[in-house]
C-alpha cells in the first residue's frame, strides 16, 4: 500500500468514527484539500479553490467566520496550534450544533491544516446531566422540607414512618429508567398502593389544544381530556396552584371521572416555570389531608415533572443522534444499525428484505442553475416525498449527498417494485422550482432495487447489488427503476 493510500485510509477511519472533517488551506486562505465524513472526493471538488473565510461565512455567519479566521491567523502568526472549543451554531432545522476546531500551520508546505469534529451529542448529554443533577438536588431539598414539616403531633410515629417510606419508594422509581411511560405507570402503582388513594392520573398539557390529556391513570376511564380552566384539574393548571377538595360533591368545579371519587387533590407539574401537566389523585371516601400530606404530594409532583422533562430531552437527543439534520430522515450511521437488525431477523425467520437505492438525476446541474440554498430546499422536499410514499414499516434514509435509501422489511420483489415506481412518479410529477431547466423539463430520480434472499445472501451483497442496479439505471435512461439480476434491465 502506498504512503498516500495509507494516509487516505487513516483519514477515512478517523472521519467515519466521528463526524469530522480535515481541510487544508494555503497561506492566503484558499482551500487546497478537503476530507469530510461520508463525502466522496468527487463531491468535494467544488470546495477546492474556495476561500475559507467565504465558506465559513456561508455556513456559520459573519461572527462565526470572524472567530474561525482569528484562530487561523493566530496559528500562522504565532506558529503554534490554535483551537476553538464548543463552537456553537444553529443548523437549518433550528437545532443547536457544537464543533471543536484545531488549527496547525505546516510552514514547510505553506499550509494550514484545520481539523473539525462534531461534539453535539456529547455536549447535549453533558448539559442534560448537569440539568438533571440540579433538578434532582432541588427535589431532594423539597423532600427534606416536606419531611421537616411533618406534624408528628397529628399522627403517631408508626403512621409517619409508613408514609415517609411510601414516599421514598415512589420517588425512587423515577431514578430507575428514562422511559417515560414505564416510570409513570410505576409511580401511579405506588400512589394507589402506598399512599392510599383510590384513583390517580397524570395528565399532560397539549400546547396546541390547551387541553390536559391523561398519559397514565388508575381508576379513571380512557380518553380523559380536560380543557385548561375547567374542573378541579383545569383550575389547578390555570392558576398554577395545588387544589384540595375534601368533598367533591360540594364543589361545582368537579367533573365526574371516577364513580368512587369523594375527595380530590390536583397538583401542577411545573418545569422551568412552565406548567406541563397535573398530578390528580382521588379517594373513595372523604379524606382530611394535613399539611404534611400536601407537602408530600408537592414533592412527588416535582419528581414527576423532572422525570417527564428528563425523558423528553433524552428522547430528543437520541432522535438527533440518528437523524440527518437537513432532511429529517434517518442518517447513514443508523441505517447500518437498521440493516444489520433487519438482516438478522430475516435470516433467522426466513423472511425477505428489499433495499431501494435512490439518486437524484443531474443534481449538480440543478445546483449550478439554482444555487445551493435552493438545492438544499429541493433535497428536503425530495426526502419528504420519499417518506410520504413509503409505508409506516419502511425506513427512509439519507445515504449521503443527493443519495437516499429505503429499507423494506418483509417485502417481496413485486411489492418493492410497486413502491419504487410510486416513489419515482411522485418525484417526476412534483413541481420543483425551475424543473423545466432540467433535462426532460422535470427533476427525476433513478432507483436500484435488490432483494434478500432473491438477489443476495448477505448484507454486503444486498448493498452492493442495490448499488449496482442504481448504477445501471443511471447508465441507461435515468428516471427509471432497475431490479438487480445477472443482466440488470430497467423496468
Amino acid at each position: 500500500m502506498s504512503q498516500i493510500s495509507l494516509y487516505t485510509a487513516m483519514l477515512s477511519m478517523a472521519t467515519e468514527t466521528l463526524p469530522s472533517a480535515f481541510i487544508a488551506t494555503d497561506m492566503l486562505g484558499n482551500i487546497t484539500h478537503a476530507y469530510i465524513s461520508k463525502q466522496s472526493q468527487h463531491k468535494l471538488q467544488y470546495l477546492l479553490g474556495q476561500n475559507i473565510y467565504r465558506i465559513s461565512r456561508l455556513m456559520f455567519g459573519l461572527d462565526g467566520a470572524k472567530q474561525i479566521m482569528s484562530s487561523w491567523q493566530q496559528c500562522i502568526a504565532e506558529q503554534i496550534p490554535a483551537e476553538i472549543n464548543r463552537f456553537e451554531h444553529t443548523s437549518t432545522h433550528g437545532l443547536q450544533e457544537y464543533l471543536d476546531m484545531r488549527f496547525a500551520a505546516h510552514l514547510t508546505a505553506d499550509k494550514v491544516i484545520i481539523y473539525i469534529r462534531s461534539t453535539t451529542e456529547s455536549v447535549l448529554l453533558d448539559e442534560e446531566f448537569v440539568c438533571f443533577t440540579e433538578q434532582h438536588e432541588s427535589v431532594n431539598r423539597e423532600l427534606c422540607i416536606a419531611i421537616s414539616n411533618l406534624d408528628f403531633h397529628l399522627m403517631d410515629l408508626e403512621q409517619a414512618r409508613k408514609k415517609l417510606a411510601a414516599l421514598y419508594r415512589v420517588t425512587a422509581i423515577a431514578q430507575k429508567t428514562v422511559n417515560e411511560h414505564e416510570v409513570l405507570e410505576e409511580i401511579l402503582d405506588g400512589i394507589t398502593r402506598e399512599l392510599g388513594f383510590t384513583n390517580a392520573a397524570i395528565l399532560l398539557l397539549d400546547d396546541a389544544t390547551q387541553e390536559l390529556k391523561a398519559r397514565a391513570h388508575r381508576g379513571y376511564p380512557e380518553g380523559i381530556c380536560i380543557p385548561i380552566g375547567k374542573g378541579i384539574t383545569g383550575y389547578a393548571a390555570l392558576h398554577r396552584e395545588l387544589v384540595y377538595v375534601p368533598d367533591v360533591t360540594n364543589d361545582p368545579r368537579y367533573i365526574s371521572g371516577a364513580a368512587s371519587g369523594v375527595s380530590e387533590v390536583a397538583v401542577p407539574l411545573i418545569v422551568d416555570d412552565r406548567v406541563i401537566g397535573i398530578l390528580d389523585v382521588e379517594s373513595s371516601q372523604e379524606k382530611i389531608l394535613q399539611d404534611y400530606d400536601l407537602d408530600m404530594l408537592r414533592s412527588l409532583a416535582s419528581q414527576i415533572a423532572m422525570t417527564i422533562e428528563h425523558a423528553t430531552h433524552v428522547c430528543k437527543v437520541e432522535v438527533q443522534a440518528i437523524t440527518d439534520g437537513m432532511t429529517g430522515l434517518f442518517n447513514y450511521r443508523h441505517f447500518q444499525t437498521l440493516l444489520e437488525r433487519e438482516y438478522k431477523r430475516a435470516s433467522r425467520y426466513n423472511r425477505t428484505i428489499s433495499l431501494i437505492m435512490i439518486d437524484i438525476d443531474h443534481f449538480k446541474k440543478y445546483n449550478d442553475t439554482n444555487g445551493h440554498l435552493q438545492g438544499d430546499e429541493t433535497l428536503r422536499k425530495v426526502a419528504a416525498l420519499i417518506k410520504n410514499s413509503c409505508r409506516d414499516v419502511d425506513f427512509a434514509v439519507r445515504y449521503g449527498g443527493e443519495e437516499f435509501a429505503v429499507l423494506l422489511p418483509e417485502t417481496s420483489v413485486d411489492e418493492a417494485l410497486s413502491i419504487a415506481e410510486r416513489l419515482r412518479q411522485s418525484i417526476e410529477e412534483y413541481p420543483f422550482v425551475n424543473r423545466e431547466k432540467q433535462p426532460n423539463q422535470c427533476l427525476t430520480i433513478s432507483l436500484g432495487l435488490a432483494n434478500y434472499p432473491t438477489d443476495a445472501i448477505s448484507i454486503l451483497e444486498l448493498l452492493d447489488h442495490a448499488d449496482a442496479a442504481l448504477y445501471q439505471a443511471k447508465r441507461s435512461t435515468r428516471n427509471c427503476v432497475c431490479l438487480y439480476r445477472r443482466y440488470t434491465n430497467p423496468l
